[in-house]
């Protein structure tokens, strides 16, 4: 299995974060799939996560034959200037569906009192919170906008009525040692590692480490990647952390089997 192959499984096998409304968002629920048609999706290594994430949910949505595609990533301009995108609109046998796409990774912090915003971006530059509050204040909003209804009306769709929705998958990483088994408001289910601090690792030194590529943090851990020793990482760690950046690694233990974490500089 090449990469972008395992990156694809890697996006299928990731749950939504919330199912039915969250914050009076709704979430969309898809045809389930186990494959999707790669071919048309771009192998570069220089593509943003977002912008790769996105052409996986479209590649998803083209495998359902009740859906008609009507227009993607439609940019609207005013004044020869940029105020946003709509990522995605749908047809379906019963309604039409303005959706925006995301796909995140989050690490839940205790020590912030309100239940929601403790789940944060690795560097602590992101959160929950802030990208609900987008969703709700600029994207979806975008739909309404005068140059986006005349856009619309120029493409032959600006009569119809849209449900908006949300496509939001995210794998979620908790404490190391972290006790507790069900966390509110969110799907469990996306909970798919921990993340520990570099004190932790005196309790991993006899392990192996891999560093991932940001496009590969889609991917679920395998044997087949260039291992280093706990010493090596440290090195790595030093620079990284001197930048304020927390980077995902892979771990195979004595026995050979394999863990997704973070190792934060916070």
């Amino acid at each position: 299995m090449n990469n972008i192959d395992k990156r694809v499984t890697g996006y299928l096998n990731t749950s939504v974060l919330w199912r039915d409304t969250l914050q009076g968002l709704q979430q969309y629920q898809p045809n389930k799939t186990t494959t999707i048609d790669t071919s048309s999706i771009a192998s570069s290594e220089n593509i943003r996560l977002g912008k790769l994430t996105e052409q996986f949910v479209l590649a998803e949505l083209e495998r359902d034959p009740s859906l008609e595609v009507m227009v993607t990533n439609l940019q609207v301009f005013k004044d020869r200037v940029t105020i946003g995108e709509l990522d995605c609109l749908l047809k379906t046998p019963n309604e039409c569906i303005h959706l925006e796409i995301v796909y995140k990774f989050y690490l839940y912090d205790p020590s912030i009192p309100d239940e929601l915003s403790r789940w944060i971006g690795p560097n602590r530059k992101d959160s929950l919170v802030f990208k609900l509050a987008k969703l709700k204040e600029k994207q979806l909003p975008l739909l309404y906008h005068p140059e986006t209804q005349n856009l619309l009306q120029e493409l032959g769709i600006g009569a119809l009525d849209f449900e908006q929705q949300v496509y939001f998958k995210a794998q979620l990483f908790v404490p190391y040692h972290w006790s507790k088994t069900d966390l509110p408001l969110i799907n469990n289910e996306c909970i798919i590692g921990y993340y520990l601090r570099p004190d932790d690792l005196t309790n991993f030194s006899d392990f192996e480490f891999y560093i991932p590529n940001k496009l590969d943090w889609l991917i679920e851990p395998h044997l087949d990647v260039k291992w280093m020793s706990i010493d090596d990482l440290k090195k790595h760690l030093y620079t990284l952390h001197s930048n304020q950046v927390s980077p995902m690694c892979w771990v195979k233990t004595t026995d050979a089997q394999l863990q997704k974490l973070f190792i934060v500089w916070w």
